[in-house]
């Protein structure tokens, strides 16, 4: 039983990194049988240590939903954002007990390439899709100031079910693995990740994640690789001429900023709103809520008919009839739903998760935790299935690298 234990864990964990091409259910699934598996090896080697404290305090989140809802609020009605925080758990007990051959830097880099080579398929579906279903000219069409392929992924394509601002918070990872093989071994095919990523990225008009991309880029031309100064002007001039060209001929991106300084201070109004003003009134509204409730929270389970109810009162506009609005911002989920005291240990956690990232000066470790930490800002990153799977997978697959190696060859 141990052999076959052993030779399933790279194919389960190979089938988990194409997550973002999966329905929920099914990569939920395959977590559920690496959990078996692991449990199988521990009894088959006869190894019975359990998880050390520094594993134990990467589930912290999931404890502050679980106690909240608990002690707090009424239990029952807490199983959806408890599901939603079991990864939290899961992820780092079980995780950490797989033998630590299956987190060396040959398996670190096979398990981002195969991300990157799901990442590409979804871009590539993504660009035939629109053109096989919608005529060409549609393409440039505009109007609200969100482009028609936008408006085509967000609402009539179906095949995916991750969500662009997920995905696309993935290619930023991605690309900078690709940009690290290209600056550091030399290996340019490594570009065309990058190229379509940040195409891809700038088509589905996801603002804080195009700026992250660009910003990581230029940045890792500036301070990082082997490449003689030619080689890196060349880069830097392609890269450049490429994200200037992007801005200039992307169907909606100008408007899409311009959205931003046009919208920001003024109200959603019958139906005149934006996502500009809708993240706006998210955000009052949370600060509202998490003024009223400071010590203890409103609970995980009544978060959105607290919203809903701010909105009601505070605005003019239907704009929460007809699709439901979180907080949009991940720190104001744990605020708003467990007050100060679930907020307060959340930074701890958080705290803990950035000293053992800067410990390591594993670059690609940064690059992942620091994007996921400021897109939590805009969205509720870690409640939603892709993301907080993203998250503590790729955050464990990290630690462990790090920890059983001692290494930062994975820079």
């Amino acid at each position: 039983m141990k052999n076959l234990t052993l030779k399933l864990f790279p194919v389960l964990l190979s089938l988990l990194f194409i997550f973002p091409l999966l329905k929920e259910s099914i990569s939920s699934f395959i977590i559920i049988l690496i959990c078996i598996n692991t449990i199988c090896y521990k009894i088959a080697s006869k190894e019975y240590s359990f998880i050390d404290y520094k594993t134990a305090l990467l589930t912290i989140p999931f404890w502050i939903i679980l106690v909240n809802s608990v002690f707090v609020n009424t239990f029952g009605k807490s199983i959806t954002p408890l599901q939603h925080a079991l990864f939290f758990l899961i992820i780092p007990v079980f995780f950490s007990l797989i033998p630590k051959q299956f987190f060396t830097l040959e398996k670190i880099n096979s398990y981002l390439t195969i991300l990157k080579k799901t990442c590409l398929l979804i871009a590539v579906i993504y660009i035939f899709s629109f053109f096989i279903n919608r005529p060409s000219s549609e393409f440039f069409v505009v109007f609200q100031n969100v482009s028609s392929f936008r408006n085509y992924i967000y609402y009539d394509f179906t095949l995916f079910t991750i969500h662009p601002t997920y995905y696309t918070t993935i290619l930023i990872l991605c690309a900078a693995h690709s940009f690290n093989r290209v600056l550091n071994d030399k290996k340019y095919i490594e570009l065309l990740y990058i190229l379509f990523f940040l195409l891809i990225s700038f088509l589905l008009l996801t603002r804080l994640t195009i700026i992250l991309f660009v910003l990581v880029l230029i940045g890792m031309l500036l301070f990082r690789g082997k490449i003689e100064t030619k080689q890196r002007v060349v880069l830097t001039a392609i890269t450049i001429g490429l994200i200037t060209a992007l801005s200039l001929l992307t169907p909606g991106i100008k408007t899409r900023f311009i959205e931003l300084y046009n919208s920001y201070n003024k109200p959603p109004v019958n139906v005149s709103y934006d996502s500009t003003n809708i993240r706006k009134a998210i955000l009052d509204c949370s600060i509202t809520i998490s003024k009223e409730n400071f010590l203890y929270g409103i609970g995980f389970e009544n978060l959105q008919a607290k919203l809903n109810e701010c909105y009601g009162e505070h605005y003019d506009s239907s704009f929460y009839k007809s699709q439901n609005y979180l907080t949009h911002n991940y720190y104001f989920y744990i605020l708003v739903s467990s007050g100060i005291i679930g907020f307060l240990f959340y930074i701890c956690y958080l705290i803990f998760v950035i000293q053992t990232c800067l410990k390591t000066n594993v670059f690609l470790f940064k690059i992942f935790l620091f994007s996921t930490l400021i897109v939590c800002l805009i969205e509720d990153y870690l409640y939603r299935h892709y993301g907080v799977l993203y998250f503590n997978l790729l955050l464990i697959c990290f630690i462990q690298y790090h920890k059983n190696y001692n290494s930062n060859k994975l820079t």
